[in-house]
């Protein structure tokens, strides 16, 4: 471990001049933390930020197409209750974490101080590299769909218009070189934008759902909600609704996206669980709805999927719509949504593998950690999780099917997290305090015995979502067509492991806090004034 003369000759700190509350500093001084971002957000524009990460209703309409193909109509509205019900009480496990320890780091903070002592480092350390990979195989993917929705949109404005696979690489660059000007230049700003994105994204929901039910022609209730399917030819409808389970999946991933803002919130403790438990109503609410008015309308699905746009979903708003005009100002809109979704995973991204190197879990940990003393962001993270993102972008030049594998890997890597978190929280509620590391419950507390009962219904569901996707999309894949997700989060783990030999000394660990002890710490004074809690 280094020395904390070590520490002081490494780190130049500056303390951001907006630090929140007076319960804002005590946590983070409890956390062995300092202030270095700035605390610009509140519950509600968290709120505001998290949908958008989230964006339940767009990606409905992407992901439901899949989720026709396997378990037909019935299949995808209530394997989509199912999941909310399971995403929702991994939620309140993770809420309750956060109001515990309200911190940049997330799962490998929160594993580190309800694992046993012994175990606290090696196991931190692990979930903090499952995060990092969930959270940047994330970072092309909004940018992706965005991407081939601008290339649907053209199919529709110009018949003459064929897509190719390096239009897609060079526009999904562009649209993650969006994440540079918002998380850069504009931080101070984003809270408001958020706000301002969340209240069009509440409109275009409005405006979507009602142009699809009155404009398309309507399937029947009994349809919608009785009709099972077995499209994909697993010759079983329960194992076709059980691969299904990856669409509403990666529609309501992501419990944690708010929790890595933890520490530019106000009143983190207490907000933190409220913004997270808002997002996940308000997201499952409109994700639902839309899947259902978008099931309702789709009519052919096998005509739907060979639609020569390349986007299921905008053939059935082509078809629903009658009018290529009212198409393309409707993709556009979606489009809108995308870009500012693939911002926002940016943001998330960035404050998990800053957080993450603060500890000393990364290689080249001291210059990835670098927050800007004149903006208060960690722009090296930044930049970094833009490069990763660029990268992953070039995949479909050689392989689409290689691409969706990665997304897959990161729900792989981000469920994998959750469960031990909480795994780690149902052993502390036991066998060490029910407060975790207060001497008192905090702001939102579940209690020890429903507090078990949330926690072993949270991962229940979570090993059943991640063997779910886990499977290929239909049976006797081609090679090309498999799904590597589990070798691949394997092989993930085996690289963490190799790369701990060099870190084992460099990683601190959460509990031992990312600085040393803060008083020795090169602390340059940038505020020392608090808002009233």
């Amino acid at each position: 471990m280094a020395s904390a003369v070590e520490m002081t000759e490494m780190h130049d700190v500056h303390l951001a001049p907006k630090p929140g509350t007076q319960a804002d500093a005590q946590d983070m001084r409890r956390m062995g933390k300092l202030q270095e971002l700035n605390r610009l957000y509140t519950c509600m524009t968290l709120v505001g930020y998290a949908v958008i990460v989230g964006l339940a209703w767009p990606f409905a309409l992407v992901t439901g197409a899949l989720a026709l193909t396997n378990g037909g109509a019935a299949g995808a509205v209530w394997v989509f209750l199912a999941v909310a019900v399971g995403m929702f009480s991994v939620v309140l496990s993770m809420a309750e974490m956060a109001s515990i320890e309200p911190t940049a780091g997330g799962q490998y903070h929160w594993v580190s101080v309800f694992v046993p002592k012994k175990h606290q480092k090696i196991v931190s350390y692990v979930v903090g590299w499952m995060c990092a990979l969930g959270w940047q195989s994330y970072v092309p993917g909004a940018a992706n769909i965005c991407a081939s929705s601008l290339q649907a949109l053209a199919v529709v404005a110009s018949d003459s218009y064929v897509p190719q696979a390096w239009h897609l690489v060079l526009l999904t660059i562009v649209f993650c070189s969006f994440a540079i000007l918002f998380n850069v230049f504009l931080a101070r700003k984003l809270p408001g934008i958020e706000a301002g994105v969340f209240t069009l994204y509440v409109l275009g929901f409005i405006a979507f759902f009602i142009i699809l039910l009155a404009m398309g022609d309507r399937s029947s209730p009994n349809e919608i909600f009785t009709h099972f399917q077995d499209n994909a030819g697993w010759n079983s409808i329960g194992t076709a609704c059980f691969v299904g389970v990856s669409g509403p999946v990666i529609t309501m991933i992501g419990a944690d996206s708010a929790v890595h803002l933890a520490e530019e919130l106000k009143d983190a403790s207490r907000s933190l669980p409220k913004a997270m438990i808002t997002t996940a109503l308000v997201n499952y609410a409109l994700g639902f709805a839309m899947l259902v008015a978008f099931i309702s309308v789709v009519g052919n699905i096998d005509e739907v999927l060979e639609s020569t746009t390349g986007q299921a979903w905008v053939q059935v708003i082509w078809n629903a719509t009658q009018s290529r005009t009212a198409t393309i100002v409707m993709v556009a809109i979606i489009i809108f949504f995308y870009i500012f979704c693939a911002v926002n995973v940016n943001t998330t991204s960035s404050r998990q593998l800053y957080a993450f190197a603060r500890d000393g879990g990364l290689p080249f940990s001291n210059w990835i950690r670098h927050v800007s003393p004149n903006r208060n962001v960690p722009t090296n993270a930044i930049i970094l999780t833009w490069l990763i993102g660029c990268g992953l972008a070039v995949i479909p030049l050689g392989s689409s099917t290689a691409f969706l594998n990665i997304q897959t890997i990161g729900n792989a890597g981000l469920l994998s997290s959750y469960i031990i978190c909480i795994g780690c929280r149902i052993h502390n509620r036991n066998f060490g305090s029910v407060y975790g590391s207060l001497s008192k419950p905090p702001p939102f507390f579940l209690g020890k015995t429903r507090g078990n009962v949330i926690n072993g219904l949270a991962i229940c569901f979570l090993i059943v979502f991640l063997v779910s996707g886990a499977f290929p999309v239909a049976p006797n894949p081609t090679p090309d067509a498999m799904n590597w997700s589990s070798l691949a989060l394997v092989l993930t783990i085996i690289v963490a492991l190799i790369a701990y030999v060099p870190l084992r000394k460099s990683y601190l660990g959460p509990n031992e806090g990312g600085f040393g002890p803060v008083e020795t710490v090169n602390v340059q004074m940038e505020s020392k004034s608090f808002d009233r809690p």
